[in-house]
């Protein structure tokens, strides 16, 4: 079986007040991945202009393995606990993968 790149859509929402703070984290996280995760291809944050509570992540990774060591990065779960711990998201956070069907 080939090895395929993965892609990850996940969605989140700032609770009241903490649109800024959350922006801030996920900025700061995205240049922790990009750095530290040789397999992590693209890993964009977006901020809705029309609502600045809504946030997308655009993630992309060479193959599943890699994706897995990203969900078992320390990192990462580091910055979730800042994030449970700080109050930033309202509700759970959305996410979606997806696998190429072109090149």
């Amino acid at each position: 079986m080939k090895e395929e790149t993965v892609c990850v859509v996940a969605r989140l929402r700032a609770a009241p007040g903490m649109g800024d703070a959350l922006a801030a984290l996920l900025v700061e996280q995205a240049a922790v991945v990009r750095a530290g995760e040789p397999g992590c291809i693209a890993y964009r944050v977006h901020r809705s202009p029309l609502d600045p509570d809504a946030f997308l992540f655009y993630e992309a990774y060479v193959d599943e393995a890699a994706l897995d060591a990203h969900r078992a990065s320390p990192d990462l779960a580091r910055f979730r606990q800042r994030r449970e711990r700080d109050g930033l998201v309202a509700g759970a956070v959305d996410v979606e993968i997806f696998r190429p069907l072109t090149d």
